[in-house]
């Protein structure tokens, strides 16, 4: 045990092991309440259609430019990024190259930091084939997931505070529909009454970009 915590805050390991431990303060952060599943989810579909009248160079690298936008997303797409909650596949992928990294510094490596940079490559395209070979079971699971809050009118709906909300801070809520709970990010209205906890708000407001209802107390 001893010589694993050595070999994990060695300084050719340690920025997997901060990752991990990152990763690792989201899920309990998860788990408590304090952030939703998707808080950190990001939108890997990209738009490659371009649309360019100057000239016949402005095309070429118009178009160069959108093909490699579109390889990468397709190359994330297939590694099931955007299929699932990005820290769950996240987390998997820093997981897999914390372990790599230290068994590959450990027999291999020996500390030295030319050693690590070469194994750095090998180590992600192992951890992403790893990666996907865990998530891919799990895409049934997660395939309705963030569908049922953009199908929600919340506009006027009251909600239970969970963690209460500032107008400075993100708290989160719990709106009851059709017998289901759905748990949302709530901040408090520029002149709205102190929120506690299981405390009744009525959500006035959405900003849309980040994802916040804005609430009021009843």
């Amino acid at each position: 045990m001893l010589e694993l915590l050595h070999q994990a805050i060695a300084p050719v390991n340690f920025v997997f092991t901060l990752l991990l431990g990152l990763c690792l303060l989201y899920w309990i952060s998860v788990i408590v309440g304090a952030l939703d599943l998707g808080t950190f989810d990001v939108d890997f579909d990209v738009d490659v259609d371009v649309d360019v009248d100057v000239d016949v160079d402005v095309d070429v690298d118009a178009d160069t430019d959108a093909s490699g936008a579109g390889a990468l997303a397709s190359a994330l797409h297939f590694f099931n990024f955007g299929k699932l909650p990005f820290m769950v596949i996240f987390s998997i992928l820093i997981l897999s190259m914390w372990i790599l990294s230290i068994l590959g510094n450990y027999y291999l490596g020996h500390g030295s930091w030319i050693t690590a940079l070469l194994l750095l490559m090998p180590i992600l395209f192992v951890s992403l084939v790893i990666t996907k070979i865990l998530t891919s079971p799990l895409i049934p699971l997660f395939k309705d997931f963030g569908k049922g809050k953009e199908a929600v009118r919340y506009i006027g709906k009251q909600c239970k505070v969970i963690l209460p909300p500032t107008q400075t801070r993100i708290g989160q809520g719990e709106v009851k529909l059709e017998g289901n709970v759905l748990r949302i990010n709530i901040q408090l209205m520029e002149d709205g009454e102190p929120l506690k906890i299981d405390d009744l708000a009525v959500i006035v407001e959405e900003i849309k970009e980040k994802k916040i209802f804005l609430v009021d107390k009843i």
